[in-house]
């Protein structure tokens, strides 16, 4: 299938180096490059510099809702666009664009955990299991159906452990619901119980300081 890709950190260049090996990606779309680290200097993605070590297009936009990049994207003519992490809502007029839909890889097992920092958020909840929904994407937050989920226990894993095989799992769901969308066979489940609903908001700076006064 011809496919557009949007990412950003190592959570999604793990998913590309496996989708590109599947698919063509027509493209891919990742935030601009970041001041990091003490030089200042600013750094590309992790998806950037996968995408230029395979060759493929890359798009940096500030925003998706400007017309331009928008007639851009549509010249690239996908068939569907994959997202993970990718760290900019989608509008209206993106969501439409792709005849199989916008499909997200998200890190939780929806409808649990919407929102940027569902990984960490898991962990610190104590939650014994978590992983991954393939998610149609609306205008909302995180608000689709989805058509497959896969999931593992947490059992003690850090985030950056947790979040590496995460992707690993998500690639396979992505790869097996593209199968499913491509040959009109995907189900797609509605998120309908609104009382299982928790938000993974982003981790504010000073949560994740030592508190000695907490048991271990």
């Amino acid at each position: 299938m011809r496919v557009l890709y949007m990412g950003t950190p190592d959570f999604s260049a793990t998913i590309l180096e496996e989708l590109a090996a599947h698919h063509e990606v027509a493209a891919v779309y990742t935030r601009p490059d970041a001041v990091r680290g003490r030089g200042k200097k600013l750094v590309p993605s992790s998806v950037k510099e996968l995408a230029e070590r395979l060759g493929l297009p890359v798009l940096t936009p500030r925003t998706l809702r400007d017309e331009a990049v928008q007639a851009e994207l549509a010249s690239f003519e996908p068939e569907a666009i994959c997202v993970a992490a990718y760290g900019a809502l989608l509008p209206r007029e993106v969501l439409e664009l792709p005849p199989h839909g916008c499909l997200n890889v998200h890190g939780s097992l929806l409808p649990r955990w919407r929102g940027a920092a569902p990984i960490e958020r898991a962990i610190l909840a104590g939650d014994p299991e978590t992983g991954v929904s393939i998610m149609e994407m609306e205008e909302g937050l995180d608000t689709g159906p989805y058509c497959v989920q896969r999931s593992i226990p947490i059992a003690g894993l850090r985030a950056p452990v947790l979040t590496d095989e995460l992707a690993v799992l998500g690639v396979r769901a992505l790869l097996t619901a593209l199968e499913l969308v491509e040959a009109g066979q995907a189900h797609w489940i509605a998120q309908a119980d609104e009382a299982a609903v928790t938000y993974a908001s982003k981790l504010e700076k000073g949560e994740l300081d030592l508190a000695p006064e907490l048991p271990a």
